[in-house]
Order: structure tokens, then C-alpha cells, then sequence
């Protein structure tokens, strides 16, 4: 029996985990007047979020072995240390260069420490709870995107663009009070870890996982799922400003659609998991995300997408990650005990890897119409199917509550 409640696990490993999109959302209104500053053109400063990107995917590739060999906290609180100490510096900044340098880092210390956060859950929970706790943390990520750009606007038009990385920096010293004083520490209670270096273990124990099928097909049915959400996210202000001819103030509205089918598919699925396994919640969301992504290329093919077929069929795309995200994560992490923590650093380096892959890939081939984003969603999302049918399905037991 766990001793903290998984409402308030779920709300502090919540207050955690949105770190991640506070850092990239929060900034991105003051993309331009940061340009002005280093006297660069946008397209140089944007190239730091693909570096944000990648920091992240390297934190949560080191950060998960390290928490299984040293526990979660102290991995949490470096993390932590190097987020708060790089976004104080990044205001510092006078060439984009250095900009580049400390953003990665930030994203270094961020990755290492968000990746925690479903591992703290496999600590406490399992099954169907860890899958209620995982869903409860999804609401509150979904949040943040919809909180931060408004934040850092507002930041932005009152005391400059600085001030953003000023308030990430406070944001870090209040995550990592509320993770010192307040999270729970869990003994590690594997002495055959101890016994294992760290440096064979950064290695060793990515080779456990990536063995282990089942737990491979829902780690790349979440990351290529994922990818086919953030291929529509690279690409929207093409598809519905340039395309479909929206304006600037049109497009918050066609774009939050998709947060409004997060929600509520969020919301869906914690009733879900009163009747149904994880591992079939996530079969039904991969399959519906699938079918709506080949409906958008086929439209777009034969050239009959218009935006009022654009928008549902997209919304359920995004809407589909509620279903599929916190059930992969429960049911890969509950095939594991002493290697949870290098799982899910497995599942967030990929998925950002994949993502970050595809989104330089969409922007090669793009040719001015919406079909490398369509084929590039249905391709992402065919594949995650594919894979979870073909390697997932036998750990479904495994995976039950």
C-alpha cells in the first residue's frame, strides 16, 4: 500500500513534469524581439528549440539509470540545479550561440528531471492506479501549453523578453523545494543495482528494456504515435494560415480545438480505466488516431480536404494521445521493477528523437501543400500500430491491473 495518495502524487509529479512545456512554451511569443536582441534573423533563434529538443531527449536518456542507481530525488534536484542555473544565465546572453549553449543545457537539466515522473508513479502504483495517476499528470501537461504562451505575452509586453527565463528560473526553485520537502523517497530495493557500475548500467540496462519485446512495442507505438501529433503541430500554421487562409486571431482557436479533445478524452479515459486493461485502452486509441490520419491523406490525395474535414479529423489525431500516452507508460512500466527509470528514459529520448527526425525530415519535403504533413501523421501512426500489434500484444497480460 502506497503511503501518499495518488491524487496528490499525481498533482506534484504533475507540478514537475510541466517544466518541460513551460520552458519552450513560455518563450516562444518573444521569438522575434529575441532576434532583435543578438540582431539575427527569427529562423536562428527558433533553431533553439530543436536544441531544447534534443537537450531533453539526452537528460531523460541519462536521467532515467541515473534515478534507478541513486534514486529519483537526487537525480530530480541536479536536474533542477542545472534548469535554474542555465535560465538565469541565458538572460545574460549576447551572441545566439550562447543562447544555444545554455538553452541546452537548461533542457539537459530539465530532461534529467521530468523523467522521474513515471517512474515515481511504477514506485507507487501499478496496473490500472498507475495508469489514473499517469492521466491525472497528462491533465495537468496539458494545461501548461494552454497557461504559457499567455504567461510569457504577458511577461513579454510588461518587462521584456528576459523576464520569461527569470520566472523559469523561480518556477525551478519552487519544484525543487516542493521535491526536496515534499515528494516521497523510495528505497531502491534491488541490491543486484548496487552492485551494478553506473557506467554499465547506463548501458546495460537500455539493453534489459530494448529485449524486452512487449515492452518495446509500447515504447515506439508511444513514441511514433506521439510523432504524428508533433508533425501536425510543426507544420500547423502552414495548414490552417497559409492553406486554409485563416488569420492570426482565427488560429488560437483552430489550433485549441485539439487541447479541448485532449481534455476531454483525458477525462474519458479515467472512466475507461474503471472497466478496461491499459494495454486495450491503448489498442482502441492507436487504431482510431490511425484511421483518422490515412482519412487525412487520403482527403488531402484526392483533393477534397477542406477545414471543416480538417479540423475534427486532426483534433482526433491529438485528442487519441489521451488514450494512448498514460496506458503505454503504465503498461510498459509494469514489466518492470528495477529498471523503470532507464524504461522511461527509453520512451521520452525516443520520443522526442522521433519527433525532432520527423520534423526536420517534413521540412525537407515540404512542397507547399498539406501532403508530406498528412503522409508523414498516417505513416507515423500506421507504424505505431503495426508495431504494438506485432510486439505489445503478448505483454498485455503483463500489463493488467
Amino acid at each position: 500500500m502506497s503511503a501518499i495518495s495518488p491524487g496528490r502524487l499525481a498533482i506534484m509529479l504533475g507540478t514537475l513534469v510541466a517544466l518541460g512545456p513551460l520552458a519552450i512554451d513560455t518563450y516562444l511569443p518573444a521569438l522575434l524581439t529575441m532576434a532583435g536582441h543578438f540582431d539575427v534573423p527569427i529562423h536562428d533563434v527558433e533553431i533553439s528549440v530543436s536544441v531544447y529538443v534534443l537537450g531533453v531527449a539526452l537528460g531523460q536518456w541519462l536521467g532515467g539509470p541515473f534515478s534507478d542507481q541513486y534514486g529519483r530525488k537526487p537525480v530530480a534536484c541536479t536536474g533542477l540545479v542545472l534548469f535554474i542555473a542555465a535560465s538565469l544565465m541565458i538572460p545574460w546572453s549576447v551572441t545566439v550561440e550562447q543562447l544555444y549553449l545554455l538553452r541546452f543545457v537548461e533542457a539537459l537539466g530539465g530532461g534529467a528531471t521530468v523523467v522521474i515522473a513515471a517512474a515515481s508513479v511504477r514506485d507507487h502504483f501499478t496496473g490500472r492506479q498507475a495508469a489514473q495517476v499517469l492521466t491525472t499528470i497528462g491533465l495537468v501537461m496539458l494545461l501548461a501549453p494552454l497557461l504559457a504562451p499567455a504567461i510569457g505575452s504577458l511577461l513579454l509586453n510588461t518587462l521584456g523578453w528576459k523576464s520569461i527565463f527569470i520566472m523559469l528560473a523561480g518556477y525551478g526553485v519552487l519544484v525543487f523545494m516542493m521535491v526536496v520537502f515534499l515528494l516521497p523517497t523510495v528505497r531502491r530495493q534491488s541490491a543486484s543495482a548496487d552492485r551494478e557500475s553506473l557506467l554499465r548500467r547506463l548501458f546495460f540496462a537500455y539493453g534489459r528494456v530494448m529485449r524486452n519485446g512487449p515492452a518495446m512495442g509500447f515504447i515506439l507505438a508511444n513514441a511514433l504515435s506521439f510523432t504524428a501529433m508533433f508533425t501536425f503541430i510543426t507544420d500547423a500554421a502552414f495548414l490552417y494560415m497559409e492553406h486554409f487562409g485563416l488569420s492570426s486571431k482565427q488560429f488560437p482557436l483552430a489550433f485549441g480545438a485539439n487541447v479541448v479533445a485532449m481534455l476531454s478524452l483525458n477525462r474519458l479515459n479515467v472512466l475507461l480505466l474503471r472497466r478496461y486493461e491499459t494495454a486495450a485502452i491503448m489498442k482502441t486509441g492507436l487504431l482510431i488516431q490511425a484511421v483518422a490520419a490515412l482519412s487525412l491523406l487520403l482527403l488531402t490525395l484526392g483533393g477534397l480536404l477542406t477545414l471543416w474535414l480538417a479540423i475534427p479529423l486532426i483534433m482526433i489525431v491529438c485528442g487519441m494521445m489521451a488514450l494512448v500516452m498514460p496506458n503505454g507508460i503504465a503498461s510498459f512500466l509494469s514489466l518492470f521493477e528495477r529498471d523503470s527509470g532507464a524504461a522511461t528514459g527509453l520512451n521520452g529520448a525516443l520520443q522526442f528523437l522521433m519527433a525532432g527526425f520527423v520534423g526536420a525530415l517534413l521540412g525537407t519535403l515540404h512542397d507547399g501543400t498539406p501532403i508530406p504533413m498528412t503522409a508523414l501523421m498516417a505513416g507515423s501512426s500506421l507504424l505505431a500500430m503495426v508495431l504494438f500489434l506485432l510486439l505489445a500484444r503478448q505483454g498485455g497480460a503483463s500489463a493488467k491491473g
